[in-house]
């Protein structure tokens, strides 16, 4: 990977450390030329076409509460240089998280030595020592919308986690402990909760596992590794910020847990018929205009919303104040809840009046395989008067609408209405 290094610091004495993590480095010549470099178009410094620039003193405040003796006086008189060894090590990780930045929404963990200190097989549930702190800030993840899936090389158990420690087995939407590969694994999970492998973060102290996870799913994000999750704060925060910062912002993403949580405990093997399943869920539904405090959910929805979605149009908060202001438009949202969780609004269709068609028509993945397509659409028709055509755009992802499109949008339903 391409790096260019700027900052108002001796760049020339950082960049061997970005060099030997196996960047390729661009160091502006000159102290502070790279300011210059940066508004010139033909400059060396943009033709060498980096995949990230870097900038070392953004991230002194932050990192000098996380980093003990970050600054070193002597580097800082005697080379223009003010950091540590410590505090390099620090500024590199810093670039590679950069480097790997993208919205997710599935954290995968390993256990042994990821979620504690210890290996249970060889060592013994007593002998483990938790990662307490590391357990408590994926939980924090967890509680904002984070969705936690357990992959680990172990023997079955019902009871896998330690009773005293603070993470628990309900806590994860999916479970795979066996000894197959994790690629595997990860792909079967992902198929479960009907969500793309690009949209994992996958933590694992083994660097066999993270090279296997990038051989065999390059599109999954196998997060750097830290040095001490007895010491966790800087390696949360960096997923915090790097992959799950727009998670936590509606009250949907704070349900969304919570919900492929209480999905994991059903027993689908104990239904004869699908049918026979969706109708123990009690599935229930209440379908209303959309309000101005939707918005957020509708954005968030048009922004990530890849597998049901009919367009793939990216609409913003300021596209759906202009629909709601718009009388030639109707947004129909629909809440929906089971007998285990609630899960707020997932599904979300807009009309256009004046040409009498459906323009955008979008279902979160958690709604898929329940039927609330087709609830969705003779709702809106009947509202309407009459089934309006839906605009549909093929891409990569969203097979899944494809296939409602073929089955024709007509069909049986096992949704209750229901205002809450």
């Amino acid at each position: 990977m391409k790096i260019v290094l700027t900052g108002d610091v001796a760049l020339e004495l950082i960049a061997p450390y970005f060099r030997k993590a196996g960047f390729d480095v661009y160091v502006p010549a000159g102290f502070a030329a790279w300011r210059q470099e940066l508004i010139d178009k033909d400059s060396p410094l943009n033709k060498f076409g980096a995949d990230l620039v870097f900038d070392v003193t953004v991230y002194d405040d932050i990192l000098s509460k996380e980093v003990p003796s970050f600054f070193d006086e002597r580097m800082r008189v005697l080379a223009s240089m003010p950091y540590s060894l410590d505090a390099i090590d620090a500024l590199v990780e810093e670039a590679e998280f950069s480097l790997l930045a993208a919205p997710k929404k599935i954290l995968a963990l390993d256990a042994d030595n990821t979620l504690w200190k210890g290996i249970l097989s060889e060592d013994g549930r007593d002998a483990l020592k938790p990662f307490t702190e590391f357990q408590k800030g994926v939980l924090e993840l967890r509680r904002k919308g984070v969705v936690l899936v357990l992959l680990t090389k172990n023997d079955q158990s019902e009871n896998f986690m330690r009773s005293d420690m603070p993470i628990k087995d309900a806590d994860f939407a999916v479970r795979r402990i066996n000894w197959e590969p994790k690629a595997g694994n990860l792909i079967e999970a992902c198929r479960e909760l009907n969500l793309s492998t690009d949209s994992v973060v996958f933590v694992d102290d083994n660097p066999f596992e993270r090279a296997q996870m990038k051989a065999h799913l390059p599109e999954v994000t196998v997060a750097p590794f830290p040095k001490d999750l007895f010491r966790p704060a800087q390696f949360l925060r960096r997923l915090g910020q790097y992959f799950f910062s727009d998670i936590g912002k509606t009250d949907e993403d704070r349900l969304r847990a919570a919900d492929y949580a209480s999905r994991a405990k059903v027993d689908v093997s104990a239904f004869t018929t699908v049918g026979e399943y969706l109708e123990s869920l009690n599935l229930e539904v209440a379908p209303s205009l959309a309000r101005k405090g939707d918005i957020p959910r509708l954005a968030q929805m048009a922004g990530k919303t890849n597998q049901f979605n009919a367009t793939t149009i990216r609409r913003d908060e300021g596209d759906f104040e202009r629909l709601l202001d718009d009388d030639t438009k109707k947004i129909f949202v629909f809440r929906t809840r089971d007998k285990f969780a609630e899960q707020g609004i997932v599904c979300y269709i807009v009309a256009d009046l004046a040409s009498k068609r459906i323009t955008d028509f979008v279902m979160s993945c958690r709604a898929m395989g329940r039927t609330l397509e087709f609830f969705a659409y003779d709702y809106a028709s009947k509202t309407l008067g009459e089934d309006y055509p839906i605009d549909f755009s093929s891409t990569k992802k969203n097979a899944p609408f494809m296939e409602f499109l073929q089955k024709g949008v007509k069909g049986s339903t096992y949704y209750k209405i229901l205002a809450f």
